[in-house]
């Protein structure tokens, strides 16, 4: 199982104290949900747990040519700081039929919630979502539904703006374009946004948003696209705005495109994006490597940081190199620095002469400010055993936990999730 699309499930967690000598700590492996493969796992922390999910499965055995059919569930285990699982087996957070993809997670109001795209109603995507407790007891089992008008609403992400969540999604109820919209959702499971809000507010085309808040009752909200015509912004947009009880407490601010078309920074191609609060700053990473096709973002940048008014004060490299190609990033606040994620292609011998590509995952510190912190640790991936679709997150203290995808060296094991842990320093 080489390649991108065979990419197989791990997960690592950073931590204070783990490893005396400063390096990471040896790979563990977290339980398989009915011997199927795990994909795009995601993470967070609360009340002394970190919570891991994931998608299980994608196809059910059988003859394609009757049709394609899908058995993605959404599944979690907890893991304690101390590196251990809390789960002998999966928590089943949706197990509905068809595809459930994609989940996020995030920690408020002493419950985690786990969002996702929903294909169970068998013509389009919904966004769903559920709530797990610390204690790993499911609340809304299969999920309640965040939005679920015509058309697709996909690719969620939410966040904890100390009042409520908030969710936020692409949507495509117009039937023209995509556009961004959001809901809140309370700590005991209510929508709060039933036709939800309109987030991008101007005649393009606006998707795969990412969302952040400081705790403080506001979330920024970062989101990419694409203009109509090639004349336009350079065909390529990256816009945000914030969001305060239900409604856009900011004006559009455009990053690249329209009068800022030769910015660095997230293109059309460059999703997904992520997007994490601390330190009176945000700091976003994006993908900038794309194996095939056109528009390729540029390698000068991946990542970049706004202050509180949303105002982008610096485009870097995760690497701290002056040009870095990536694919999935994820990054997190630690309590001092932001810690950040992503995985790289590596080729055996010449990368233009056959299947001889891998991927690995990396981890660094970044500032405030958007210094990363010394070198790169590389934390996992072969071309026996390749590992991508990085995911992290933190107590806000130092304990952090990264998430990625993990190959079985043979075809006949499932992908896997597992976990590491590396010191804070």
């Amino acid at each position: 199982m080489r390649g991108r699309t065979m990419l197989v499930g791990a997960m690592l967690v950073l931590a204070t104290g783990f490893c005396a000598c400063g390096e990471p700590a040896p790979e563990a492996l977290l339980p398989v949900h009915e011997d199927r493969d795990a994909y795009d796992p995601g993470s967070a922390f609360g009340n002394d747990v970190f919570l891991v999910v994931w998608q299980s499965g994608r196809l059910a055995p059988g003859d394609i040519r009757n049709g394609p059919v899908g058995i993605g569930d959404i599944v979690g285990c907890r893991v304690d700081k101390s590196g251990k699982a809390l789960d002998a087996k999966p928590l089943v957070i949706s197990g509905a039929k068809d595809l459930q993809e994609r989940p996020f997670v995030t920690f408020g109001g002493g419950v985690f919630l786990v969002v996702w795209q929903d294909l169970r109603n068998g013509k389009d995507y919904d966004v769903c979502a559920a709530r797990v407790s610390p204690d790993g007891k499911v609340l809304d089992p299969d999920g309640i539904t965040v939005s679920g008008g015509a058309h697709n609403q996909a690719e969620p992400r939410v966040a904890w703006d100390g009042k409520t969540f908030v969710v936020v999604w692409s949507d495509f109820r117009s039937g023209d374009r995509y556009e961004v919209f959001g809901a809140r959702v309370s700590a005991d499971g209510k929508v709060l946004d039933q036709q939800g809000i309109p987030i991008s507010s101007d005649k393009y085309l606006a998707r795969s948003p990412a969302v952040a808040s400081a705790g403080n009752g506001k979330s920024m909200v970062l989101w990419i696209g694409a203009t109509l015509t090639f004349y336009e912004g350079r065909c390529t947009l990256c816009s945000g705005a914030f969001l305060e009880d239900g409604k856009v407490a900011s004006p559009v601010q455009r990053y690249v495109g329209g009068d800022n078309r030769n910015e660095d920074g997230p293109s059309a191609t460059g999703s997904p994006v992520c997007l994490a609060a601390g330190g009176q700053t945000y700091l976003c990473a994006w993908k900038n490597e794309t194996p095939v096709g056109r528009g390729i973002p540029r390698d000068s940048a991946n990542a970049g940081v706004f202050d509180q008014s949303g105002k982008r004060t610096k485009w870097f490299c995760l690497d701290g190199k002056p040009r870095q190609r990536v694919f999935d990033t994820a990054v997190s606040w630690d309590g001092s620095r932001f810690a950040a994620t992503w995985d790289e292609r590596r080729c055996v011998g010449d990368p233009y002469q056959g299947n001889n590509s891998y991927h690995v995952v990396f981890a660094s510190r970044v500032s405030a400010e958007g210094e990363p912190d010394g070198k790169p640790v590389q934390l996992s991936g072969s071309f026996e055993s390749p590992a991508a679709k990085a995911t992290v997150a933190s107590d806000g203290a130092g304990a952090t936990l990264v998430a990625y995808e993990k190959h079985p060296v043979t075809g006949d094991v499932p992908i896997k999730i597992g976990f590491r842990m590396l010191p804070s320093k």
